[in-house]
Order: C-alpha cells, then structure tokens, then sequence
C-alpha cells in the first residue's frame, strides 16, 4: 500500500486525467462520429483479490468508482441471507451497487444452479461465467453446461455472460468469437463477458469483436497490455491496445452493459505483488477520458 500522502493524490490524479482529452483521443475524435455513452465503469472484483471489501469499497469511493461485479472471495457462494443483505449495505453506505458476480467456474449442474441461486440472492441479473468440464487436469468448454444455463436464463430470466481466457486455455473459451459461437443458437440472455486483453493475446481485435457480437454483449473486462518481451499487463495509456477504437465501437453499437476495470499486476522477483493504487488511478481516469472524448 501507498503513504498516506501519496494516496491522498488518487482522487485528483482520476480527475485530472478525466477531465482532458488523452492524445490518443485528441488525434481522431474530431473525426469520430460522437454518440452517446451508454455504458457504465465500473471495477471487476478480481482486480481487488488482495484487498478485504472494505478496503476494496474504499479504494473504489477515492476513485468515483460506483459498479462492482462481485467475486466470491468478498462474498462466498455458501453466504446466509443476512450476509448477503449486510455486505450490500455496506456496499451501499461507500455507494457502490454490485451489478453481477464472477467470474464463477462452473464444472457441474449443480455448480450452475448454486450460482444462479447466489445472483437471485443477491438481487443481480448477471451471472460472469465459465461453464465447463474436466478432462484430465484441463478444463474445456463444455456446449452442455451452456444448454444447461440456457434453461436456466430462462427459468431465472437472468443473463449469462461467458468470460475469454485467451491463448493460455485454448479450449476454454479464447476469444470472445469462441464464446459468441458457442451460445449464439440458445436463448437470447446467454453471451458474453468480454476480457478485451485475452481476446487482444488470442490475436482477435477487440473492437471488432465489440461490432460483431455486441448483440450477446453484456459484460467487459477492460485492461491494457504490452505482448512483448513478455505478456504482462500495464496502466492504460501505457499499452499497445488501442482503447480508443474500442470505446468509439461501444458507443457505435450502444453497448448499456458494464466495462470493469480488471487490474493485474505481474511484479518482478522479489517484489510483493499487490494492487498499485495509483496505476489503478492512471487507468481509470484515462478510461473516463475516453468515454468523455467519445461523446465530444
């Protein structure tokens, strides 16, 4: 964690960014077709698996953060009600609304049905997931886990939103055109979290991909990332992705679902790995900018 002093800085840091244009934006949005911005920004509760809620809700209230997809290490599957209602007003009280919850793995029916019961628990509509089977030590995607949480949406009227791996998992859902192919045929609210940053590693383009499935889009995770000496991820404006094409894509098709930043971080030998909360900081007030940039 930062010094006091440092940290005090966060708040003006994502507002400073915010409130002008990056360079990114400022060479093409003149020639950009504005739209109105849709969507939300939120934060992936992954990015926050070193942190306790409160120092999560915190972290988040510095940065005018108000969305989180909710993880199970904040709130577990097994949670009683009463948990469930303390943990939404305390995240009430910083001001935060949990719109989903996932990433969840989900290896069995039963796994599926835990799941859809925890959301309705919860009061969300979307449930992240990765619906799968085991072979050996690998999980794969599996087309009869996904029948399966179709009849689900169905019965909950809930959607699903498969989340990317990238090259790493190569049979779990790559890209976002692999979870897209998947679910296009079964009911409408089965379609995607998109991970920009695995789909970017698994050689798609992310925006693309925004303009060809945004019909079965209903969550994002959005990152940036440097491919080479080796994959790691980096603060926003730092990346080789170009964030801008995407944000100009979501306006484009009218995206109302979430982006949540997924923060990771890869420190060096030796280095305590850990959220740095002002990259995070740099990223959200470059990701503001850029919803800003879009709508001129």
């Amino acid at each position: 964690m930062i010094d006091r002093r440092s940290f005090m800085g966060l708040g003006a840091l994502a507002v400073a960014a915010a409130a002008c244009r990056p360079a990114v934006a400022a060479n093409t949005c003149c020639a950009a077709k504005k739209g109105k911005v849709n969507f939300k920004f939120g934060m992936a509760g992954f990015s926050c698996h070193r942190l306790s809620l409160d120092e999560t809700l915190k972290l988040m209230k510095k940065l005018d953060l108000h969305y989180l997809c909710i993880k199970d290490f904040h709130l577990p599957i097994k949670s009683t009600q009463a948990e469930i209602d303390a943990f939404k007003q305390k995240c009430a009280d910083f001001g935060v609304t949990g719109y989903g919850v996932g990433p969840i793995y989900m290896a069995t029916n039963d796994e599926c049905k835990r799941a859809f019961d925890y959301a309705k628990a919860i009061g969300v509509k979307t449930v992240v997931a990765v619906p799968n089977e085991q072979k050996g030590k690998k999980r794969v995607h599996s087309r009869a886990r996904c029948e399966y949480l179709s009849g689900l949406c169905a019965e909950y009227d809930m959607k699903v939103a498969i989340h990317n791996h990238g090259p790493d998992m190569p049979d779990c859902y790559p890209t976002g055109e692999s979870s897209f192919n998947m679910v296009k045929d079964l009911d409408p609210r089965m379609g995607l979290c998109l991970d920009i940053g695995h789909d970017y590693r698994a050689k798609a383009n992310p925006a693309d991909s925004v303009r060809r499935f945004h019909t079965r889009l209903f969550d994002m995770h959005v990152k940036n990332i440097l491919l080479k000496p080796k994959y790691h991820a980096v603060p926003m404006p730092r990346g080789e992705m170009d964030l801008w094409e995407v944000v100009k894509a979501l306006v484009e098709v009218g995206y109302t679902g979430c982006c949540s930043l997924e923060y990771e971080s890869f420190p060096g030998k030796g280095v305590k790995p850990g959220i740095k909360e002002l990259d995070v900081a740099e990223c959200v007030g470059y990701f503001k900018a850029l919803m800003r940039a879009a709508e001129g």
